[in-house]
């Protein structure tokens, strides 16, 4: 569940699910005249038929808010649906996309007054859902701007030509570390405490007063088959560490640590 909040005040709660196919009734109202100039003209019973993934938003009273579908292929005939690796690096060979990390958006409509959080929040419940997937690509003519919605959560990486006719199409993309990052867990070193100690320090100062300067160090370098330390890092800094002790004052320490952590959580 998840507040969405309009430019004018409105608020609403929704939720994702799977797209329906009582919902396409609901689907082809909310297209618009943009939306079949962005998408093209769709076949939505088609389409979700062939969808790796079609999200649905909706509010609390089970009315549809937004809807997003998913395909392994780009839209717009801009390359065989079996070989668009090759043409998609070629933008940026920093982009390391394959067909098991990446999805392409061949549809996405919602409520005007919501758009653009219900956009952001069918994302990130994607990016959720999909551990796997890191890149969602969106193709649409060169000539069409992506509109005050789409544009929040895309940004262009080049532009390829259409197989079928003479005209230029824009590749956007979203990015994963946008929306739902995801953690790196490692076996801690010693060190991390650096890293580390500003973030007990922070809430809890008794620890270190109670078990010394290096407590946190000394904790890490006890490990063994039994007993182990693990960082969760973002951006290469230890942010998260969980810990467990076998000798009496290493038991101690760890049993005031997790104190220290259930209060912050």
């Amino acid at each position: 569940m998840s507040i969405l909040t309009s430019p004018r005040g409105k608020v609403e709660v929704v939720h994702c699910r799977r797209t329906e196919s009582q919902d396409i009734y609901c689907i082809k109202k909310l297209i618009r005249k943009f939306t079949q100039r962005l998408f093209g003209k769709l076949n939505i019973i088609y389409l979700l038929e062939k969808a790796n993934l079609a999200v649905t938003l909706c509010n609390d009273k089970e009315e549809i808010m937004a809807q997003a579908t998913f395909l392994d292929y780009p839209n717009w005939n801009v390359s065989k649906q079996d070989d668009w690796v090759s043409v998609f690096r070629e933008l940026d060979s920093e982009i390391p996309c394959t067909p098991l990390n990446t999805l392409f958006m061949h549809l996405f409509v919602a409520v005007d007054e919501f758009s653009t959080g219900c956009c952001k929040e069918i994302i990130r419940n994607v990016f959720k859902a999909v551990p796997e997937l890191h890149f969602i690509f969106l193709t649409v003519p060169s000539y069409m701007s992506l509109g005050s919605t789409l544009i929040t959560v895309f940004h262009q990486v080049g532009t390829i030509p259409n197989l079928t006719y003479d005209e230029d199409f824009a590749v956007q993309i979203c990015l994963r570390h946008h929306h739902y990052p995801q953690l790196h867990v490692r076996k801690a070193r010693v060190e991390d405490h650096d890293d580390l100690m500003p973030i007990f320090m922070h809430y809890d100062t008794v620890l270190k007063e109670t078990y010394g300067e290096y407590f946190l160090a000394e904790l890490i370098e006890a490990q063994d088959e039994e007993n182990h330390a693990v960082v969760c890092e973002v951006s290469d800094s230890s942010i998260w560490e969980m810990l467990s002790g076998r000798n009496k004052r290493q038991e101690l320490c760890f049993l005031d640590l997790k104190r220290t952590l259930r209060a912050d959580v």
